[in-house]
């Protein structure tokens, strides 16, 4: 049985949380959330043969990477 941090529901829940935070103050958190969720998430599953949820997963990271890279260059230039 999956736990919450390896289920597909668990992952996408973080994920969607850091993609949707409106709060600044939060946002870091939510992304260093969701990255732990995508990683467990990532373990759990066979690593030998593609499979649409891992490519979902790859490109999930490739959004919070940008995501953390923007917010990044803002409070650089506040």
């Amino acid at each position: 049985m999956a736990t919450e941090g390896t289920s597909l529901a668990g992952w996408k829940r973080q994920y969607q949380s850091a993609v949707l935070e409106t709060d600044s103050a939060k946002l870091s958190g939510r992304i260093a959330d969701a990255y732990a969720a995508i990683r467990d998430r990532m373990q759990v599953l066979p690593s030998n043969r593609p499979c649409d949820e891992r490519l979902a997963l790859e490109y999930a990271l490739r959004v919070l990477q940008i995501l953390e890279k923007v917010t990044s260059e803002a409070l650089k230039a506040d």
